[in-house]
């Protein structure tokens, strides 16, 4: 009997019965997109644990142990800090705004042209690779297990994400992710446990893994920044922190899990660091540190186990690639489709081009991950692009009044192409083009803000103050507006938006 394939099969029977179920539900566009703002503090925790926990967590995370040992732990540190701050300072205050993507902050702030790069970049240059990342992990796991071509697992991959993910969107994936997380924990924290039982026991990984694997400061210390900046600063602008907050039934339901949900993902990714370093006693130098994960399994455990373990990896891949598949798709139909294309769509037309987009966004992640080959490397250039050109600009609009439209273009063009020269030149000085990028950003900002005036679409003001001064409420603040007398929430102006000040009222 092939456990591996019970084990999967049984998996995937039991969330195709919850993301029916909780299809059920989805009568609106709000519905798939974002649960009509109702989940609670177990769907939420659980859906940032299993979407935190992917391909880059898990299969990259042993595979970095393995190489590179303890040090990799800079990237958990990293991660967890800047998400956990983030989320404290401005998670009011993105509950307020009650906004559904980034880009509809830039929208709201500097006028809809703002908003357009930041939907193409985390719709297309992060979400789609990063899906399409998440189907070569399952293909890997399949290959590893059966004789599945690699090019079959991909595609069977995509077609379970692409309709656990079409049938019933953020509910679905809320509480799949929640029944994936229980899944994830068991999974890892077994296999690290058997992983060192197997190979002789702690006393064997302390004494025979190579001092260097185990000393944190082995790499040096401009590799510790690189890994500390790549995987930091993008978690301010994480879309999906974003949208788990504004889902949330209220604003305590939503800080709390997503602060939980991270402090349990940082756990989880450590243990993977661990795995790693322990499947040095277990295979050889120059072993495909991609293959680390999935070989451990594998070779190492019986099927009746190891069937178990592989259902955990499969449960991390499966969520990551269907959250920021439905993450994607929002991007389109709400930040390009409804602010562009049909500003007065209805809700049953978006919530039909929400679907759409899943399958566009499915398919072209598909066509992506045919050619992905390095996890790491692709989710290194998804993070660092995305986090240069857009952490400043959020910042801004959060805090900075005299920020302008024209300085938040030119400062994400900018760093776009900073970014991307670094990388071209072969980083200079071993330094991360995330470094230049972020550095660019900010002055451009600055610089050309204070060159230049307001523009007429402007919202002129900076939320977390308002909030602070009692000008934006949360929807779940007693003393909030009723749906009924609130400001309008529009693609170019706040709800309760604090008038401009700039003289052109």
């Amino acid at each position: 009997m092939n456990w591996y394939l019970v084990w999967i099969v049984g998996f995937l029977l039991l969330l195709f019965a919850v993301s029916v179920r909780s299809a059920q539900t989805v009568k609106t566009a709000d519905d798939y997109a974002m649960a009509d703002f109702r989940l609670g503090f177990f769907p939420i925790c659980g859906s940032v644990i299993a979407t935190v926990t992917g391909s880059a967590a898990l299969i990259g995370g042993a595979g970095q142990g393995f190489e590179l040992g303890i040090s990799y732990a800079v990237t958990v540190i990293s991660f967890t800090l800047f998400t956990i701050v983030a989320v404290l300072v401005l998670g009011p205050t993105i509950r307020a705004l009650r906004l559904y993507t980034v880009p509809e902050l830039f929208a709201r702030r500097f006028g809809k042209l703002s908003a357009l790069i930041p939907a193409l970049i985390i719709g297309f240059l992060y979400m789609t690779p990063t899906f399409g990342m998440q189907l070569v992990g399952m293909s890997s796991i399949l290959s590893s297990i059966t004789d599945l071509p690699v090019f079959w697992g991909i595609v069977l991959g995509f077609a379970v994400t692409l309709v656990f993910t079409m049938i019933g969107g953020m509910p679905s994936v809320a509480w799949t992710d929640t029944v994936q997380t229980v899944v994830i924990v068991a999974g890892v924290a077994l296999m690290l446990v058997l992983g060192i039982v197997y190979v002789g026991g702690p006393s064997v990984v302390v004494e025979a893994t190579p001092g260097r694997l185990l000393d944190f400061g082995s790499i040096g210390f401009t590799e510790l920044l690189n890994w500390f900046l790549v995987f930091g600063p993008f978690y301010i602008v994480w879309q999906t922190t974003w949208q788990r907050l504004t889902a949330a039934r209220s604003t305590r339901t939503g800080i709390s899990a997503v602060v939980v949900g991270f402090v349990i993902s940082g756990v989880i990714a450590v243990l993977a660091i661990l795995i790693g370093i322990t499947a040095v006693q277990a295979f050889p130098a120059g072993t495909d540190p991609d293959a680390v994960y999935t070989s451990f399994v594998a070779e190492v455990f019986p099927g009746s186990v190891g069937g178990l373990l592989m259902v955990s990896l499969l449960a991390a891949l499966l969520t990551g690639a269907t959250s920021f598949l439905l993450s994607g798709a929002i991007n389109i139909s709400k930040d390009i489709y409804q602010g562009w294309v049909n500003p007065a769509a209805d809700d049953a037309r978006i919530l039909r081009v929400s679907r759409l987009s899943v399958g566009f966004m499915a398919v072209l992640g598909l066509l992506i991950a045919l050619w992905v080959e390095d996890i790491i490397a692709i989710y290194q250039v998804a993070l660092s692009f995305t986090a240069a050109a857009l952490v400043a600009p959020v910042l801004a609009a959060m805090f900075w009044e005299r920020a302008t439209k024209a300085g938040v273009i030119v400062s994400t063009i900018g760093a776009l192409a900073a970014t991307l020269l670094w990388r071209l030149a072969g980083q200079p000085f071993g330094l991360h083009e995330i470094a230049p990028g972020l550095v660019v950003s900010a002055v451009l900002l600055v610089v050309v803000s204070l060159l230049t005036p307001h523009a007429r679409e402007e919202q002129v003001t900076a939320y977390v103050h308002e909030f602070r001064r009692g000008r934006l409420r949360a929807p779940d603040a007693p003393d909030a507006p009723t749906e009924d007398t609130a400001a309008p929430t529009g693609q170019d102006g706040p709800s309760l938006a604090a008038p401009r000040r700039d003289g052109r009222d």
